[in-house]
């Protein structure tokens, strides 16, 4: 049966959850990078004009739905290739988590060094064996919406005392290689240590520093189909870790066609110190006409979260500037 929240206890709900989890990586690192399966440069910068395609992207993420105020992430990103082996990246995104507000522009500077001419697999892969690297550059604003309602809500909570805005700058960097439809990659976000003025004394005070290694390899079943299996796993400084096992299968545009397929399964299993309670399975499915590209993702939680929502929702909606035969990363 559906659990109605009335809007004042909802909002004290996300609140609390917003003080518990404020120590956290999820509540201190972007959410943005959650949703990589559709675009890898979210987690790694060196993607910033890995393809030769310019493309856009808009996304839009909708978790604990059945809960009224939850928790929600819209994106909207674009990269491409420049002359002489130069990469551009930029995103910006707005997310809501209860009371708390989060925005972040990011800009990308890539190079990539070409390991070979393209010949065996120019129908299917763009850049057969490539090196890439690269250093963005981001803006981070981090706020509270409603401070007084909180603090009321919250009285007695020395965390939610003295409530400040945060307006912060940072730096990540990666490096991404891929060699005939085998790809790795490793990212580390946030060099720069942010202290969180409110949280200062209180709880971890950084934003903290956090890697992603990608590692996978796409085998081609013919000129047209292929199954991509992957990991990714996050790691940051405070000892998170988080493991997501992929596997992918795709279709490319066929000769006189411009349809395009793709579906993925996403097992995402949290290993914290040995705290296995957050455990999510996520089925994505996508398609592509002509320079267009639309994405869906339900995640559900194998927890105790699940008797309480109806899962996290995400949308995705894509152009390219050419037209490829599959979607660039």
């Amino acid at each position: 049966m559906r659990i109605r929240f009335t809007k004042k206890i909802s909002k004290f709900v996300i609140g609390t959850l917003l003080s518990i989890t404020a120590c956290t990586v999820s509540a201190q690192e972007f959410p943005i990078y959650n949703q990589y399966y559709f675009n890898y440069y979210l987690v790694n910068p060196a993607l910033a004009g890995a393809n030769d395609c310019h493309y856009f992207m808009l996304t839009h993420k909708q978790q604990w739905l059945g809960i009224d105020d939850a928790p929600y992430t819209t994106s909207l990103s674009y990269q491409g290739r420049l002359p002489r082996n130069v990469g551009l990246g930029a995103y910006i995104y707005n997310d809501a988590n209860g009371y708390s507000r989060q925005q972040a522009g990011e800009i990308t500077v890539a190079y990539h060094i070409p390991l070979s001419d393209g010949a065996k697999y120019k129908k299917a892969v763009s850049r057969d064996r490539q090196l890439s690297f690269a250093l963005s550059a981001k803006l981070y604003n981090y706020g509270i919406s409603d401070k007084d309602e909180l603090q009321k809500l919250a009285e007695g909570d020395k965390a939610m005392e003295d409530l400040d805005d945060l307006l912060a700058f940072n730096v990540n960097v990666g490096a991404y290689f891929t060699s005939y439809g085998f790809f790795t990659g490793l990212s580390m976000t946030n060099l720069l240590g942010t202290k969180m003025p409110h949280y200062e004394g209180k709880m971890e005070p950084l934003i903290p520093m956090t890697g992603y290694f990608l590692l996978g390899n796409e085998f081609m079943l013919n000129d047209f189909e292929g199954i991509e299996p992957s990991l990714m796993y996050m790691f940051d400084v405070n000892g998170h870790m988080t493991l997501d096992i992929n596997l992918k299968y795709s279709r490319s545009s066929m000769r006189n066609s411009d349809w395009a397929y793709w579906a993925q399964l996403v097992f995402r299993q949290n290993i914290d110190d040995g705290d296995y309670d957050t455990l999510d399975l996520i089925p994505v499915a996508g398609m592509q006409y002509k320079k267009f590209h639309f994405g869906l993702a339900y995640g559900i939680q194998l927890n105790r979260l699940f008797r309480h929502n109806y899962g996290t929702l995400e949308l995705m909606l894509g152009y390219t500037l050419c037209h490829t035969r599959r979607f660039c990363r």
